[in-house]
C-alpha cells in the first residue's frame, strides 16, 4: 500500500495481510477513502477465500475483517454475537463456529433469516443503508453493529432505522365505540394439515356468534345459513386477532352500507417466539382489481356480507387461504360489488403459516411462496381475471415474486404510437433522447412527432433538417413562452395514432422493447394510462407513481424517489410489479388517444407543474386506471433542460400551479390518496408508517407582566377591536409601527399585545403607544402571535363582546399602502362571519392568521372560545401553522360558519411573497410584508417596490427605506463586533 497524492494506492493481492494486521488503518480506509471500485476490487479478491459466502456480501462495510480475510478459523463471538440468543434462534445449530459453514449466515445477511428472535430478518445492506443518525458505523462494520448496538436500540424501541423501525409493534388502534346491531356475525377458521395443532386456541373465540372450523382440504361442505343479512368473516388458524376484532369490523361495516366485502390493516408475526410483539403493521386500502391481479392485494381479516357470499362460487379446495381469498374477491370484484378497507389492526398474521404478498416484506416474508402455490395463484389470476383483461391481454408469473404476475399484451401490426418531444435547443439531450428511443423501441411502429418551442442555435436546426428527412419524423415549430400543456395539445392535432406516448427531451431509453414494456399494462381492460420507472443516473429512482398527500405543505409525493438501495426497493412490493397508482409524470406517459381526447388533452392552465398529475386524475374521475411499470430501464436527468423550482418566478408559477391542482380535485384533497393508506407517513418514499403526532409543550399561558388600558376607556358597539401582536427578536419596535397603529387608530379600538417584556422600560415608546392605543398588554413570550392574541381576548373579553367586531393582526405587515377605509368598508359589508385577507390551500384551505377579522356571531360561539380555551404550545412552526391557524379555519367551516377571504382567493403558498405587486397594483392590497422585503427567502424579483409603494403612498415607502437601512446596520455591527 503507497500514499499517492491524498489517496491510498491498494495492491488488493498484496495488502489483505497488511490489514489484517493493521485494523486500524482497514478501518480508516474504508470509511474515509476507499470508494465502491476499490471495494469492488477487494470482493474479487477475497472471493477466492469463501464458499459459503456470495461476492456481493463481501464487503468490509458488510463484515467483519477476520471474516472476510480468515473465513475458515473465523469464530463468531470474537464480534460481539451472544452464543445463547444465536443458538436459541437456530437451534438447529448445534455450535455458534457452525453458522458460517451451515449457509445460516448467508441466510441472516440475505434477510432470509433473523440473527436473533429479537431482531427482525432484514437484508444487511438494506439495514446499512437505512441506519439513521445519531447511530453511525464509526468503526463497526453492519453486521457487528446490527448485534450490538442495533439490537439494544430495536429492543428499547428506539428509533434506530429506516426500514428496521417499522418492526416495532405499532400503537393499538383506539378502542371500537359500542356495537352497532348486528343480527348474525361468523366466523370462519381455515386450517390446513401443517397447522391443526392451531386449532385448539379457537375454543374460546369472542365476538362471534358462532365459530366454524374448515379445511383448505376439502371446502365442498362449507356453506351459509340461510336468513337475515350478517356478515362472514375469514381467518387461518394461525391468525391471532385482536381483542374486540368482530365488534371492530361490525361497526366499520354498519358506516359502509354500500360494501359487501371489506379487508382490514394486519402485523406480521415475523419471530419465531410467540412472546415477541408482531409489528411490520401493513397499511392497506380497499382493494382494486389491477392490485389483485398483479400481486394478490388483499390482506387482514377478511369480511363478506353473507348475501354477497351466497352469489359467489366457493373452490373445493385451495392450498393457501390467500389463494381462496383472492378467488372470492375477483369474483366479487367480477360483479361489480362495493368493497372496503377498514384501517385498523384486526388480526396478526404469520406468513410461513398463512402466506400472503405483504406490501413491505423481508425477504424471508418471501420464502412461503414454494412452487405449487405460485402456480395456485396463477391459475386463479388468470380463470377468475379473464373478464378484466382486455382481448390479446394475458397475466403470467412474476420472475422473481412468489404470487405476484405480469400483464402482458399481444403486439398488434396495427397499433401506432405517436412519440411527442418537446424540447428548446439543448439540442445532445434531444439527439440523445432519439436515439436511444430508436435503438430500443422494438418492433412496434410508431412515429416520432418533435416540437420545437423557440429554438435558436443553429446546430438544433442542422439536427432537425436531418430528422426531417425520416419517414416517421414531423417536426412543428411552436413560438411562445414554454408551456407543457399547450405544447403537447397542439402536437396532438398532428398525431395519427392510437396510443400517444409523451416524453421528455431530457429521457433516455436503455432497455430493449420499450414500447411493448409501456403498452403491456393496458393489458388490464380499465387501463388509460401508463407510466414507468424512471432513474437517475447514479441508479437511485427518479420517479415510480404519483401519490397524492392531504394536509401538508407538498401536494404530491413519489414513492420509490431518491432510493438507490436495491435491497430497499425489492421489500416494497408495490414498486416491484405494476402498480396503479393515482397519477404517474409525463416525463414518460403513454395514454390512449380516445381517452386523451375524451378528457380534453392537458390543462393549459397548469404551464409546467402538475398537468400530468391532473390529466391522470381526470382519466381516472372516466373509470380509468393508471398503472406504472418497472419492467424498464429508463434514465431521467431531471430537470436538466429547464431547472428546479426552487426560487423567483418559477417557484411562484409552481406554488400557483399547485393550487389549482388543490382547487380543481378538492375533494381527493380532503378524503387523501385512495390508492394509498393515510397511516402511510406523508412524505416517505418508503412507504414508512406515519409518525405519532408531534406533543405540544402544553398549554399556553396568560403570562402577562404589565398592563395598561386608557382612563375612561368604553368599547362602542359600531367600532371594531383590534388586537395587535408585536414581538422583535431584538427587543426593538420598529418606527413603521407607530404609523401603522395611527391609522388602524382611525377605524378601531387599538389593544397592543407585546411579547417584548422589555419594552415595558422603553418609558418614550410606552408614552408613544399610550396615544395610539385603547389598551397595552406586556407579556412573556409564549405561544407566538396565537399567544399573544389569547391574552388580550381573556384579559379583555367583556369589551370585546361589545364590540362591533374583533381583528387579530400582527406585525408582519408594511402599511396602509393605501387608506383603509376600503378595506374596513369590505369587512363591514361582508356577510361572512369570518373575514381575512388572504386565503391559502396549502395543509388544508384556511385564512392567512396575519389579519383576520371576527364577527359577533363567531366570538360568541362554543367553537371560538374552546379554540382559546385550548390553545398550546407547538415549538415548531410547521406544527403551529397546522394546530392554530389552519385548524381555526377547519372548526370555524365544520361548525357551519361562513369564511370569506377578500384579496385571494384559493391561492396556495405565501401569495403575499410571490404575487404581492399584482395585489397592490390590480387588486389595493394594502399592506406589503415585512419578510418579503427584508428577507426575500424564495428570491422573488422586488427591486422596483420603492416605486410601487411610493406612487401610492411616498411616507411609507420613506419610512420602510429607513427600517430597512437601520436594520442593515445593525447586522454590520454585530458582525464587525
Amino acid at each position: 500500500m503507497t500514499k499517492n497524492s491524498h489517496l491510498y494506492y491498494i495492491d488488493c493481492s498484496s495488502s489483505i495481510s497488511f490489514f489484517e494486521q493493521n485494523a486500524n488503518i482497514w478501518y480508516r480506509w474504508i470509511n474515509n477513502i476507499a470508494n465502491d471500485a476499490e471495494i469492488h476490487q477487494w470482493q474479487s479478491e477475497l472471493v477466492k477465500r469463501h464458499k459459503y459466502l456470495p461476492k456481493d456480501l463481501l464487503d468490509p462495510r458488510l463484515l467483519p475483517l477476520e471474516l472476510l480475510c480468515q473465513p475458515e478459523t473465523w469464530i463468531p463471538t470474537s464480534i460481539g454475537l451472544n452464543p445463547e440468543a444465536l443458538l436459541n434462534a437456530h437451534p438447529d445449530l448445534t455450535h455458534c463456529n457452525q453458522l458460517l459453514i451451515s449457509g445460516r449466515l448467508k441466510a441472516i445477511l440475505y434477510g432470509e433469516a433473523s440473527l436473533y428472535n429479537d431482531l427482525p430478518p432484514i437484508h444487511i445492506q438494506a439495514y446499512k443503508d437505512g441506519l439513521r443518525s445519531p447511530y453511525n458505523f464509526q468503526s463497526l462494520n453492519a453486521l457487528e453493529h446490527l448485534s450490538g448496538i442495533g439490537r439494544q436500540c430495536f429492543r428499547s424501541g428506539s428509533p434506530l432505522g429506516k426500514d428496521l423501525d417499522r418492526y416495532q409493534p405499532p400503537t393499538p388502534d383506539k378502542a371500537p365505540e359500542p356495537s352497532q346491531k348486528i343480527c348474525h356475525h361468523l366466523l370462519v377458521v381455515l386450517h390446513d394439515t401443517q397447522a391443526d395443532t392451531e386449532i385448539k386456541k379457537w375454543q374460546k373465540t369472542e365476538g362471534w356468534i358462532s365459530t366454524i372450523h374448515k379445511s383448505l382440504n376439502n371446502l365442498t361442505e362449507l356453506a351459509w345459513p340461510e336468513g337475515d343479512e350478517f356478515l362472514i368473516s375469514f381467518c387461518h388458524s394461525s391468525d391471532r386477532l385482536v381483542s374486540l376484532a368482530a365488534q371492530r369490523i361490525a361497526n366499520f361495516a354498519a358506516l359502509h352500507p354500500y360494501a359487501s366485502l371489506f379487508s382490514s390493516d394486519e402485523t406480521l408475526q415475523w419471530s419465531k417466539d410467540p412472546a415477541v410483539a408482531a409489528g411490520n403493521r401493513q397499511n392497506r386500502v380497499a382493494l382494486t382489481p389491477m392490485r389483485l391481479l398483479c400481486r394478490g392485494g388483499i390482506g387482514g381479516l377478511i369480511t363478506f356480507r353473507s348475501s354477497t357470499l351466497r352469489m359467489l362460487q366457493v373452490p373445493k379446495r385451495a392450498l393457501s387461504m390467500h389463494t381462496l381469498m383472492l378467488d372470492l374477491a375477483l369474483q366479487h370484484c367480477a360483479n361489480g360489488y362495493g368493497v372496503a378497507h377498514c384501517p385498523e389492526v384486526l388480526l396478526q398474521r404469520s406468513v410461513q403459516n398463512n402466506p400472503t404478498i405483504p406490501d413491505v416484506a423481508s425477504p424471508a416474508d418471501r420464502l412461503c411462496w414454494k412452487q405449487p402455490l405460485i402456480n395456485e395463484a396463477l391459475t386463479v389470476s388468470r380463470y377468475r381475471g379473464q373478464s378484466f383483461l382486455n382481448p390479446g391481454g394475458s397475466l403470467t408469473t412474476h420472475s422473481t415474486l412468489g404470487g405476484c404476475h405480469q400483464l402482458q399484451l399481444q403486439p398488434d401490426i396495427n397499433r401506432l404510437i405517436s412519440i411527442f418531444i418537446p424540447f428548446r435547443d439543448k439540442v445532445d439531450l434531444t439527439s440523445t433522447c432519439v436515439s436511444s428511443l430508436r435503438r430500443c423501441a422494438g418492433s412496434i411502429a410508431y412515429e416520432l412527432i418533435l416540437i420545437d418551442n423557440s429554438s435558436r442555435d443553429p446546430a438544433t436546426q442542422t439536427w432537425l433538417a436531418l430528422q426531417q428527412k425520416q419517414h416517421n419524423v414531423t417536426v412543428i415549430r411552436y413560438e411562445g413562452s414554454f408551456n407543457h400543456s399547450r405544447i403537447n395539445n397542439i402536437g396532438r392535432r398532428y398525431a395519427r395514432g392510437s396510443y400517444l406516448l409523451f416524453v421528455n427531451n431530457d429521457i433516455e431509453f436503455r432497455s430493449p422493447n420499450v414500447l411493448q414494456a409501456l403498452l403491456d399494462p393496458f393489458a388490464f381492460r380499465s387501463t388509460v394510462a401508463v407510466g414507468a420507472k424512471l432513474n437517475y443516473p447514479d441508479g437511485a429512482v427518479q420517479h415510480q407513481g404519483v401519490v397524492l398527500i392531504k394536509g401538508e405543505r407538498r401536494c404530491v409525493v413519489e414513492p420509490g424517489k431518491h432510493i438507490k438501495s436495491v435491497h430497499v426497493l425489492e421489500s416494497l412490493t408495490p414498486l416491484c410489479v405494476q402498480e396503479e397508482f393515482s397519477a404517474a409524470t409525463a416525463a414518460c406517459l403513454l395514454i390512449r388517444s380516445t381517452d386523451f381526447d375524451q378528457v380534453g388533452g392537458f390543462d393549459e392552465q397548469l404551464s409546467v407543474a402538475f398537468n400530468d398529475v391532473d390529466l391522470c386524475l381526470r382519466l381516472r374521475e372516466i373509470g380509468g386506471t393508471v398503472a406504472v411499470t418497472p419492467f424498464v430501464d429508463i434514465l431521467h436527468h431531471e430537470s436538466v433542460s429547464r431547472g428546479k423550482d426552487h426560487f423567483g418566478e418559477s417557484l411562484a408559477r409552481h406554488q400557483r400551479e399547485s393550487g389549482l391542482l388543490r382547487y380543481k380535485h378538492r375533494n381527493l384533497f380532503t378524503t387523501g390518496d385512495p390508492l394509498t393508506s393515510h397511516l402511510i407517513h406523508p412524505h416517505s418514499t418508503r412507504y414508512q408508517p406515519r409518525e405519532t403526532q408531534n406533543r405540544s409543550a402544553g398549554p399556553v399561558s396568560v403570562g402577562i407582566t404589565l398592563h395598561w388600558r386608557r382612563p375612561g376607556y368604553t368599547p362602542r358597539s359600531n367600532r371594531p377591536i383590534l388586537l395587535f401582536a408585536h414581538y422583535d427578536k431584538d427587543n426593538q419596535l420598529r418606527p413603521d409601527l407607530f404609523y401603522l397603529l395611527q391609522e388602524y387608530n382611525r377605524y378601531a379600538d387599538v389593544i397592543f399585545v407585546s411579547a417584548v417584556r422589555r419594552l415595558r422600560w422603553r418609558l418614550r415608546t410606552m408614552h408613544r403607544l399610550k396615544q395610539l392605543c385603547a389598551a397595552i398588554i406586556v407579556r412573556h413570550n409564549q405561544g407566538y402571535d396565537f399567544g399573544s392574541w389569547m391574552s388580550g381576548i381573556r384579559r379583555h373579553q367583556s369589551d370585546i363582546k361589545q364590540a362591533a367586531y374583533l381583528i387579530l393582526t400582527n406585525d408582519s405587515f408594511w402599511g396602509p399602502i393605501t387608506p383603509l377605509g376600503e378595506l374596513f368598508n369590505r369587512i363591514e359589508t361582508s356577510k361572512a362571519d369570518a373575514i381575512g385577507l388572504s386565503d391559502n390551500l396549502m395543509y388544508e384551505p384556511h385564512l392567512s392568521s396575519a389579519f383576520v377579522a371576527y364577527k359577533p356571531t363567531i366570538i360568541n360561539s362554543s367553537v371560538f372560545n374552546m379554540f382559546w380555551n385550548e390553545l398550546e404550545c407547538w415549538p415548531r412552526k410547521r406544527d403551529l401553522v397546522k394546530q392554530c391557524e389552519v385548524r381555526m379555519s377547519a372548526s370555524l367551516r365544520q361548525a357551519g360558519f361562513a369564511i370569506e377571504s377578500l384579496y385571494t382567493h384559493n391561492s396556495n403558498g405565501n401569495v403575499l411573497h410571490y404575487n404581492w405587486k399584482q395585489l397592490i397594483e390590480e387588486r389595493r392590497f394594502p399592506f406589503i410584508k415585512v419578510s418579503l422585503l427584508r428577507d426575500n427567502p424564495t428570491r422573488q424579483f422586488i427591486a422596483d417596490w420603492p416605486e410601487v409603494i411610493g406612487k401610492r403612498n411616498p411616507k411609507l415607502a420613506g419610512l420602510i427605506s429607513r427600517s430597512l437601512l437601520q436594520k442593515s446596520d445593525l447586522i454590520h455591527k454585530i458582525r464587525f463586533w
